[in-house]
């Protein structure tokens, strides 16, 4: 690999030991003067210093505009889930020819954090074991799992390497492994983890490192993962399918992965609802997430050393937008699909959708009934251009607004002082995934039943008061699934219903995306749509009632109020919905909205220089299907 040559033995311990965390525990560091091969890798603090590097790779999401990784609120840009202020490069890919980049800062940077990881792994040994020298040799199996999850999530094959290779080895030049024994690799580094790992909050364990609770989930993410690739990719005979394999091999893992989870945790699950009595939308608002009760790995923030962040609030207007694609995966709160519901369900009011709907709605969706924004407990008390009871829906006042009327709630954080001062943890893995992934695991596998959906699904919605799953019930649903909107018309009801209540419980947390990949719906989802926000007559009767405005504390005589209250700058559909690309041909009634290409989308390109330094060498690297 061209990144792997980068690095001289000298530099990798001097690169892996500079670096410091971001935690207040993993400020230690080994004087540089000693840091030698032949001295190094004594005691298990030496691990510990160096596995602190490897907390880089975790995203660092409450760092609007900063550090590595997209802010918090684009975990699900680039999906049905949430829209910018125009139409996403990414998803509007109509008339590019799928040239590969020259260069691709993810296929190189993993591999030189791989010969980092893999230089701690190979030289552990040297240090005695006991509990603290096994909790940082189970980070770097962690780690490693976790970079070649990213690869193969981004490229599918990729070289496996366990070794930390030299400038003149010829295995820099290895071929790319299939992708189940990538997957298979992967599952096995995090067995290494879990059996090193200690539990949450234990001696070694604690302030935010690596617990064996993330270990597991991680382990049933990659099974699930790869099993519904093979599965679903099969299944539709696509470019990207895994020859000779259905996916059964590591959809099997899941189960007895999550169970080991199940017997430790329980049904403990975060239950403080804070001032609003949300317990599910204040999980992500914690500054402390060590007595966070289902959070396996969060990154710490602490501005009492210098490693604050800063993000707040979650409720002003922001560039990413929610879509109504989300509103219409919401259950009644009777548990019954919306077009099925006997509830007097308006569409056209934002505050009678969170009366009817789930209360996840609710808690992860602004509703206007909550009252004038700057009236909330614990709202900073600096004055903002409007108190914001209905989302701006143009830049009349500042850079940032709400294109769908849309706005996100959840894991709102309504502190003042944490204005540009932050230090409310990040939750990064969490046991509601896992559980997820066991009911949907057994779902596909045909062998799930009411006590699994008790001990997974509805435990989580015990938590909001939801009405819980019956298998009974939604087996007798007169139900037609469309892939265009994330469902799969050969599967059973229950499948369909658990990837239902994914979309509802991980809302943007990441996940859509690599979902809508491995179940081969990505393009069904996205080509032709053209994304639709609230009903747009609610927001014009709100400002356009000088009584309700003076209410809010709005001077009805402000005449940015009255430009955004009047229509003619605003177009909706044909059903009145808001559309937040109006402007564009493409995605007004009769237009062509976005498209993927099918035959490409689902996996990166392999960047062509590395294709290049592979061929002058005298070797193949070859290409992803549909690049060149």
């Amino acid at each position: 690999m061209k990144s792997l040559i980068k690095y001289s033995w000298t530099l990798l311990i001097l690169v892996a030991m500079s670096i410091s965390s971001c935690m207040e525990d993993f400020l230690e560091r080994y004087p540089l003067d000693a840091m030698t091969d032949a001295t190094y890798f004594t005691s298990p603090n030496d691990l510990k210093v160096m596995a602190n590097g490897f907390y880089r790779l975790l995203p660092r999401y409450h760092f609007q505009g900063q550090g590595n990784g997209a802010q918090n609120n684009q975990l699900d840009a680039n999906t049905d889930l949430q829209v910018g202020t125009a139409p996403s490069g990414f998803l509007f890919q109509r008339g590019a020819t799928g040239e590969a980049p020259a260069t691709d800062g993810s296929w190189n940077s993993s591999f030189s954090w791989i010969r980092q990881i893999n230089y701690l792994i190979n030289n552990a040994r040297r240090v005695a074991v006991n509990p603290e020298s096994n909790q940082y040799t189970g980070e770097a199996y962690f780690f490693r799992a976790w970079v070649y999850m990213n690869l193969l999530d981004r490229y599918g094959d990729v070289p496996i390497y366990t070794e930390v290779l030299t400038t003149d080895s010829e295995r820099l030049y290895k071929a790319r492994d299939p992708r189940s024994d990538v997957a298979r690799f992967i599952i096995q580094d995090l067995d290494s983890a879990i059996a090193n790992l200690g539990w949450k909050n234990s001696t070694f364990a604690a302030s935010g490192r690596v617990t064996k609770e993330a270990a597991l989930v991680m382990k049933a993410r990659a099974a699930l993962f790869e099993g519904t690739w093979q599965r679903y990719h099969g299944a539709k005979s696509t470019p990207f399918a895994v020859t000779g394999q259905d996916g059964s091999e590591f959809l099997r893992m899941v189960e007895p992965t999550i169970q080991q989870l199940i017997d430790r945790q329980g049904a403990t699950l975060f239950t403080n609802g804070g001032p609003f009595n949300e317990p599910y939308n204040q999980l992500f608002s914690q500054q402390d997430a060590s007595s966070s009760q289902g959070v396996f790995l969060y990154r710490i923030y602490n501005v009492n050393e210098i490693v604050g962040h800063n993000f707040y609030d979650l409720v002003v207007d922001n560039a990413q937008a929610v879509t109504w694609k989300l509103v219409s995966s919401y259950l009644d709160k009777e548990g019954i699909p919306q077009h099925l519901s006997g509830l007097p369900i308006d569409y056209t009011s934002l505050n009678s959708l969170g009366e009817n709907l789930d209360p996840r709605f609710r808690q992860t969706i602004w509703t206007p009934d909550r009252g004038p924004q700057q009236q909330i407990p614990g709202y900073r008390t600096t004055p903002t251009p409007l108190p914001l009871r209905y989302p701006q829906l143009n830049n009349v006042f500042s850079n940032n607004f709400t294109s769908t009327g849309l706005r996100r709630w959840k894991g709102a954080i309504m502190d003042e002082n944490e204005w540009r001062n932050g230090s409310t943890d990040e939750v990064l893995i969490r046991y509601a995934e896992g559980l997820l992934a066991l009911a949907e695991a057994k779902a596909i596998l045909g062998t799930i039943n009411q006590g699994d959906l008790d001990k997974t699904v509805n435990l989580l919605r015990a938590r909001v008061g939801m009405t819980p799953m019956s298998l009974a019930e939604i087996n007798t649903w007169p139900i037609q699934y469309s892939t265009k909107d994330g469902f799969d018309p050969s599967e059973s009801n229950i499948v369909n219903e658990i990837r239902r209540e994914r979309v509802v419980e991980l809302a943007f947390e990441g996940h859509r995306q690599r979902d809508l990949k491995r179940w081969a719906i990505f393009h069904d989802v996205i080509n032709e749509w053209k994304p639709k926000g609230a009903h747009f007559q609610e927001f014009v009767d709100y400002y356009n009632d000088p009584s309700r405005l003076a209410a809010d504390g709005i001077n009805p005589a402000n005449t940015g109020v009255w430009q955004l209250r009047m229509g003619e700058n605003f177009s909706t559909f044909n059903d009145g919905s808001i559309n937040p690309f109006f402007r564009n041909p493409d995605f007004r009634e009769g237009g062509e909205g976005f498209f993927i290409e099918p035959d490409r989308v689902y996996l990166s390109p392999i960047p062509r220089n590395e294709i290049e330094v592979y061929a002058d060498a005298g070797y193949e690297l070859k290409q992803n299907p549909g690049w060149f």
